[in-house]
């Protein structure tokens, strides 16, 4: 069986670009696809200074614009520090982006909370709300005032 080595149609820088013009990509996201178009590390490394050197790619701008999106789709801070590592983003990034961020967790919360709260508020209806918002990504602080609320006097 022959070594077989496959050769890429565009160059690392190339096709970083192509994916860029798509979406922002983290650092270590924009490595595992290169990666995976088998270019060598060499190339890998140039593609990726170059991109950083001309404000191409950054992690900063990706973090900014994913914690911008996902807040939008009711994602609580806890979560969002998760999803944010598991793309390669430094903690001292995301804690910093984190706080910088435009967005009342209290507030979303809240919003994600009513939306979500079912019709017959009793002791079952509140457990399941409180694992449902500690899955958003919510801490206890962002919601527990909500769960003393007697919302059946409401209906």
């Amino acid at each position: 069986m022959s070594e077989y080595k496959k050769t890429n149609k565009y160059t690392a820088v190339n096709y970083l670009l192509y994916l860029l013009s798509k979406r922002d990509y983290s650092e270590q996201e924009l490595r595992r696809k290169l990666n995976q178009k088998e270019y060598t590390d060499e190339e890998i490394e140039q593609a990726i200074e170059k991109a950083q050197a001309n404000n191409w790619q950054s992690d900063e701008r990706f973090c900014t614009a994913f914690i911008r999106y996902r807040s939008l789709q009711g994602i609580g801070p806890k979560r969002l520090k998760q999803e944010l590592k598991l793309k390669g983003i430094k903690d001292w990034l995301i804690s910093q982006e984190l706080e910088n961020a435009e967005v009342d967790w209290f507030e979303l919360a809240e919003q994600v909370f009513e939306k979500k709260r079912p019709m017959q508020w009793d002791i079952k209806a509140k457990q399941k709300m409180w694992r449902f918002m500690l899955s958003r990504g919510f801490s206890n602080d962002h919601f527990s005032h909500l769960m003393d609320i007697d919302y059946n006097d409401y209906e």
